[in-house]
């Protein structure tokens, strides 16, 4: 049971995933791009008066490369009262994901995409460990949603599933910064013509999507965030050329604007209401951390001191 509550709660991170591989560089992307921000995971909040709190850079996917925390990270982790990921998984979580992904009775999934791209999404999905018999009754968004889960042949658990895990088993408190309709959302709201038009992108190109991951988390564990951001840019990302062009500008706003600046004002929000406690440690997508509306700027425009705690053995310069 818990091993299958592993896999239904995989897709509330997919959005993150998808920030990450369809996201394209914001316009000040020659500014995020400096090599000046750190190669650092995990960054000190601190304001006089105020306990000390962390926020740690993630990648959504269960390679070891990225579950193995740093020293640093442990110490943080363990040293935290409170742990907060982006949305909080648990069974609650899955429950509500489950009663807002299905189609209404009486609609299938296959009517609406088509049989030949129908019959390329099953077994895609079935990799993930979502049988056919789930995927009929899935509404186009939530099967495009799920399809940018990397697969998990080992079973692994992702970052953020580990870290809501040991919260947990360590009698911390433990939250999600976001709901998950508002996570949810992200997708949901994608016009219906819109939403087969990406379904079928992504079954059509997943060899390019998963090219893009194993890209993603090399620059990941090279602690690499240009690299990252470059990955996403919009003349190097062919998973965002193999758009129609009628639909290209659309993701290129979604991605840009949905899926990571206004997420960045609600997460940073939150955790400036969360942080004068003191104590917190928040792991939300690395994406989310650089450039001038990211949260490193967005938690110092709210005079809090952030210092990156965790320099790779590269170095890399603090910013000011």
């Amino acid at each position: 049971m818990l091993s299958r509550l592993r896999q239904l709660l995989r897709p509330l991170l997919a959005g993150a995933c998808a920030a990450a591989l369809l996201a394209p560089g914001p316009a000040h992307a020659a500014e995020t791009t400096s090599p000046d921000f750190p190669r650092s995971h995990l960054w000190r909040i601190e304001k006089p008066g105020q306990p000390a709190s962390w926020l740690f850079g993630t990648a959504h996917v269960s390679d070891p490369q990225v579950t193995r925390l740093s020293p640093a990270v442990q110490a943080a982790f363990d040293g935290a009262e409170r742990i907060a990921t982006e949305v909080r998984l648990d069974f609650g979580a899955f429950m509500e994901q489950a009663h807002l992904v299905l189609l209404p009775e009486g609609e299938s999934l296959k009517d609406l995409l088509g049989p030949e791209h129908y019959a390329r999404l099953v077994p895609e999905l079935e990799a993930r460990h979502y049988p056919e018999a789930a995927t009929r009754r899935l509404k186009p968004w939530a099967a495009a949603m799920y399809l940018m889960a990397p697969r998990n042949p080992t079973g692994q658990l992702p970052l953020d599933l580990m870290l809501a895990k040991n919260a947990v088993e360590s009698s911390k408190a433990y939250d999600g910064i976001e709901t998950v309709a508002e996570q949810l959302a992200v997708f949901s709201e994608i016009p219906a013509d819109k939403q087969l038009t990406l379904l079928k992108v992504l079954i059509d190109h997943q060899r390019a999507m998963e090219a893009g991951t194993k890209a993603l988390i090399g620059r990941y564990v090279a602690r690499d965030y240009p690299g990252m951001l470059r990955l996403a840019q919009p003349q190097s990302d062919p998973l965002l050329q193999a758009f129609p062009a009628a639909d290209r500008a659309f993701f290129i706003d979604w991605s840009q604007r949905v899926l990571l600046a206004e997420r960045n004002v609600r997460l940073a929000e939150r955790m400036i209401k969360a942080l004068p406690q003191g104590g917190a440690f928040f792991a939300v997508g690395a994406l989310h951390l650089p450039g001038k509306d990211g949260l490193v700027a967005r938690l110092r425009a709210a005079g809090y001191k952030v210092t990156p705690a965790d320099l790779d053995k590269r170095g890399g310069k603090p910013q000011k």
